[in-house]
């Protein structure tokens, strides 16, 4: 506990105090990361740059991420004015994010505090503002989509709840106030943008309009409702512009279910998918780190027991740990709402108070089952569950809701009979246990983050090398694989131009299609590729047949090699 002297006198911070405290330390520990160039930046982070410079200084206008038609490119737009002031770097790309952590936290905090206690929210503060490499990691490269995501379905939960609560102390009024009115426009905007940026919000949003349909039906009948339709319209107003214009085909609920379906051409089961969810996936996400399996047939061949042993350990314990939140609170629910019939036949305010409470308590637990149910019926947890364990970010939404049973057990242990005691205090010890164990893991997480960050300055200083040494040879037009190339482009400022190539030599994923006309349009183009890339292997062996009398250059540099090659 934080204690300073005044005047003789010994203070205490109240909780309020500590919490904006925490969020001041956590959100500089997270500016001094991104200070000093971690995460490593990757070629999707580098197309957003890309994008972000086209905004800032071409006068474009796109309306989703280059090369995805499904996700709002609301970062680029965030960091293109930043881009005026202090010119474009990795560094100022994420720096038009990070207010989206202190905001995440301070949504996290009233909204467990409006459902459960100040203590408890406290604690939920302090285990959001640690977090394991993968976690942080979400929170601050720009690739399109997380860092907003965690805010927007925080704020939506958020206005939700105050909505309902407040519910039935205006109903003696017979009209909503103005500010509710506010309040429901905005709620509309922040729920239209958020399916804009990405759809995997929608159980967030689902459960959130739920609530509003079952205690508000009639606000939502009024000025209210439409205010909130405006504000969703507005919000995702490029989304709709975007959907009247393009062929069927191509409509967002077509790119949406072609993506839950993406990475389902490789042979799989459903238990794959299970094992993959529960092994892999909810560890990754939940702060269980080093993630040391990252695929299916590892984690099941008895190669790696112990990790394997640990991961699905901590993935069924949070099942578990949820399982028994969302039985309980729902038989709460059930229980008043079988006595009542309906929540306005509760006489008295408080009494409905409580049973909102408990509903909004639900509707966090039932977002997090529909979070996850979307995931493990797709192929992603079977095929690639490691890299698609962000699909499963907004379960630290319903942190406090899981939670909460482990924080019950410790508050209020049994003291009736013996048996029941002893039970009591075993339950109280394991709850203590669990809560330490995450707290402790994410603290972990978060110092390991710190201990990356000499190989995070490593890879930045040697691919300013990489742009220095290309742009001094003359190859500003080059081949490479996708992993190389986008983030090339954005640290030189677009003076480099690549079109990445397969693992065949086939063309690859460009993004941006004009930077392969403009590679195609060039007389000699070179070849980049890493030592360890299927695509050297392949240039090597052509270049010892084909090229042998056509003189051909060869020069390795750093762990690529460049090829230059007559027209």
């Amino acid at each position: 506990m934080i204690v300073w002297i005044k005047r003789k006198k010994l203070f205490v911070p109240d909780s309020r105090t500590l919490v904006f405290a925490l969020i001041i330390v956590a959100t500089l520990l997270r500016f001094i990361l991104i200070y000093f160039n971690w995460p490593a930046t990757n070629s999707d982070e580098g197309n957003m740059g890309v994008l972000a410079r086209h905004v800032a200084y071409n006068g474009e206008w796109p309306i989703f991420f280059y090369g995805l038609p499904y996700l709002g490119p609301v970062e680029g737009y965030l960091a293109a004015p930043l881009f005026h002031l202090f010119g474009p770097s990795v560094f100022v790309l994420r720096l038009a994010l990070l207010p989206f952590y202190p905001l995440f936290l301070i949504c996290m905090y009233y909204l467990t505090r409006r459902l459960y206690n100040q203590n408890f929210a406290l604690f939920i503060v302090l285990l959001l503002c640690v977090g394991s490499n993968e976690t942080i990691f979400r929170q601050l490269i720009a690739v399109g989509e997380y860092p907003e995501t965690i805010f927007f379905a925080a704020f939506i939960n958020l206005s939700a709840v105050w909505l309902v609560q407040t519910a039935p102390l205006i109903e003696k009024h017979q009209r909503t106030s103005w500010r509710r009115s506010l309040v429901y426009g905005l709620l509309g905007i922040m729920i239209g943008v958020a399916i804009w940026v990405d759809m995997i919000i929608l159980p967030v949003v689902g459960t959130a309009l739920l609530l509003l349909l079952l205690f508000c039906r009639k606000e939502l009948w009024s000025k209210s409702g439409i205010s909130l339709v405006l504000g969703m319209i507005i919000g995702a107003f490029p989304l709709v512009i975007y959907n009247a214009t393009a062929p069927f085909s191509q409509n967002s609920l077509i790119e949406l279910y072609n993506l839950h379906l993406s990475n389902g051409t490789q042979p799989h089961t459903f238990l794959q998918q299970i094992l993959g969810t529960i092994g892999i996936s909810i560890p990754d996400v939940i702060n269980f780190n080093p993630i040391c399996i990252q695929d299916v047939a590892t984690l099941v061949s008895g190669k790696q027991t112990a990790c394997a042993v640990a991961q699905f350990s901590w993935g069924i314990g949070y099942l578990v740990v949820y399982g028994i939140a969302l039985v309980t609170t729902a038989l709460v629910v059930w229980r008043t709402w079988s006595q009542t019939g309906h929540w306005r036949q509760i006489e008295s305010v408080e009494q409905r108070m409580v049973m909102i409470r408990d509903c909004c308590r639900l509707m966090l637990l039932v977002s997090a089952a529909g979070t996850i149910l979307a995931f493990v019926t797709s192929p992603n947890p079977a095929t690639v569950p490691a890299p698609t364990s962000r699909y499963l970010t907004c379960l630290l939404i319903a942190f406090p809701a899981v939670l909460w049973p482990l924080w019950c057990a410790i508050q209020r242990p049994a003291k009736i009979l013996q048996w029941r005691s002893l039970a009591a205090r075993s339950a109280r010890w394991a709850s203590v246990g669990a809560l330490s164990l995450l707290l402790v893991m994410s603290g972990i997480g978060t110092f390991r983050t710190f201990q990356d960050i000499p190989a995070a300055q490593s890879f930045y200083t040697a691919q300013n090398d990489m742009v220095q040494h290309l742009l001094a040879i003359g190859a500003t037009r080059f081949y490479t694989e996708y992993w190389t190339c986008n983030r090339l482009i954005f640290q030189s400022k677009e003076k480099l131009i690549c079109s990445s190539l397969d693992e065949h030599l086939k063309p690859g994923f460009d993004r941006y299609i004009p930077y392969r006309r403009a590679v195609r349009a060039t007389r000699s183009p070179a070849y980049v590729f890493p030592k360890d890339s299927a695509q050297r292997v392949i240039m090597d062996a052509q270049f010892q047949t084909r090229y042998q009398t056509q003189g051909y250059q060869r020069e390795e540099f750093q762990d690529y090699v460049i090829y230059y090659v007559p027209r």
